[in-house]
């Protein structure tokens, strides 16, 4: 912060309190992207597991042909040829290795040839609704098991002739298949996921252009022109929207301000002047008899109303200024502690002669903000005096309290001032802070109406709020929030 002593002409900005940026997970354009890769992932993923089925069958099918075809050959041998050259046959397909499964056995199940050492037993095989059985398999050749695939087939004499293949390299090229499209279906949902972060940063940096240029526009810059790259999509014809509008409220605001500012001059002028020579005559008759005197009782009372209407024009077209951000001030860096304190000061004799008091409850040690002095003043004071009028009960107490609270988005000053009396109802608190805005328990009482809608302005200038909430057990919590890094 600056010292005491340095003051910089610079125009206060309304600090507003617009939502963080939008987070990755939670903008539309990455949840649209997501939408998009999951039915992608799930119609490839299906085509995928379509193929692997069928090429799954396939192998199995043509595993399967081979082995009713070398069942075929040796039933036919068997018919023409008889038991023994069976047996040879079979014993000599049995030595030469391969793929291949045999077992040829007597009615007894006494093995006769083959390079499998037994006959599977019921318990150790898995037989499928068209009699295909699939166990593992200890051939003669070898000491580990293998799974295997095949038919047993009843021959004359009762011989049972068992063929079977194994199908090791079957499952093995399956599963080779399996990782393959399992790694595309992941490189597929990496290569998806990288793409919707890419274009969600894109739609979002660009959704944060324009973010930004409202920003600006909201606090009374409409000057400002959102710079879009591109043309032709949505977001540039967007953008050119918003420019077209913003010149137009720009051309707009500058009108009423120009209009703002004559009527400023031409009512305040004569209005000054009638005081003036009001003033003049009040003075004559305090020279003159005093047959004169009920004459000024009228006149100093309108005095009063012109003072109380020019107060309320000026507070009015500050009023208007804040709003529309075209205030510019000096900034200085304030003490809050000194100035609630001066506040309190200045309204502690009305509170005593209400019969009620003021309590103050601040930090020991200066707060500094930087921020306009008289603007922060004349917030506190608005506050404290409409506690006075409308809430001030005999032998109660009303609190002015300043404290300080950090939270994500910043450090903020609270500046509470509790009552005891009627309060707002909550389905009010919103209007009363709108301009002219009286409610009915307050209409007999003197007041414009524009007290809290100053306050409110205030705090928004200093990058706050002003909030009304219900006090314990009864009464109003007033509560003007200046953030410490608004100006």
């Amino acid at each position: 912060m600056a010292s005491m002593n340095t003051r910089t002409h610079t125009r206060l900005r309304p600090s507003l309190r617009t939502p963080r940026q939008t987070s990755l997970l939670r903008s539309s354009a990455f949840r649209g992207a997501l939408v998009y890769l999951a039915v992608f992932l799930a119609m490839t993923g299906g085509t995928l597991a379509f193929l692997y089925s069928e090429m799954a069958r396939s192998l199995s099918q043509s595993a399967d042909r081979l082995v009713w075809q070398e069942a075929a050959v040796l039933s036919r041998l068997h018919t023409m040829q008889g038991t023994d050259a069976l047996q040879n046959f079979v014993a000599t397909r049995g030595q030469a290795g391969g793929e291949m499964v045999y077992f040829l056995a007597d009615g007894l199940g006494t093995r006769l040839a083959g390079n499998l050492a037994a006959f599977p037993t019921p318990e150790q095989t898995s037989r499928t609704a068209d009699d295909w059985v699939t166990f593992t398999a200890l051939r003669g050749d070898t000491a580990s098991g293998m799974p295997v695939r095949g038919r047993v087939v009843v021959l004359d004499d009762d011989l049972a002739l068992l063929v079977a293949r194994d199908i090791t390299p079957q499952t093995t090229q399956l599963a080779t298949l399996l990782r393959v499209f399992v790694g595309a279906m992941g490189g597929l949902l990496l290569v998806g996921l990288f793409g919707s972060v890419v274009l969600a940063r894109r739609t979002l940096a660009r959704v944060e252009i324009i973010t930004e240029s409202l920003r600006d526009i909201m606090q009374g810059r409409f000057d400002t022109r959102v710079k879009m790259a591109g043309s032709g999509d949505e977001m540039t014809l967007l953008a050119d929207q918003l420019n077209a509008m913003t010149a137009r409220v720009d051309a707009l605001m500058s009108s009423m301000r120009e209009v703002t500012d004559n009527i400023a001059h031409d009512l305040r002028t004569p209005l000054n002047r009638l005081r003036g020579q009001l003033e003049l005559v009040h003075a004559q008759l305090d020279d003159a008899s005093a047959s004169r005197d009920p004459l000024i009782a009228p006149l100093e009372q309108c005095m009063h109303d012109i003072d109380a209407l020019l107060e309320n024009f000026a507070a009015l077209l500050s009023l208007s200024r804040m709003e529309s951000g075209a205030v510019a001030r000096e900034t200085e860096d304030v003490d809050l502690n000194a100035v609630v304190a001066d506040i309190a000061e200045l309204y502690a004799p009305a509170f005593e002669e209400a019969g009620a008091r003021l309590d103050v409850v601040m930090p020991e040690g200066p707060v500094r903000i930087l921020g306009a002095r008289a603007l922060i003043s004349q917030a506190i004071a608005n506050l404290v005096e409409n506690a006075l009028k409308y809430a001030c009960v005999p032998k109660h107490a009303i609190t002015l309290e300043l404290s300080q609270r950090a939270t994500q988005t910043g450090v903020f000053f609270d500046i509470c001032v509790r009552d005891c009396g009627p309060g707002i109802a909550a389905p009010d608190r919103a209007r009363a802070k709108a301009r002219f805005v009286r409610l009915e328990p307050s209409r007999h009482l003197p007041g414009s109406g524009i007290g809290l809608s100053l306050v409110q302005a205030i705090a928004q200038v200093h990058g706050g709020e002003l909030t009304l909430r219900d006090n314990d057990p009864h009464g109003l919590v007033a509560t003007l929030t200046m953030s410490a890094g608004a100006v």
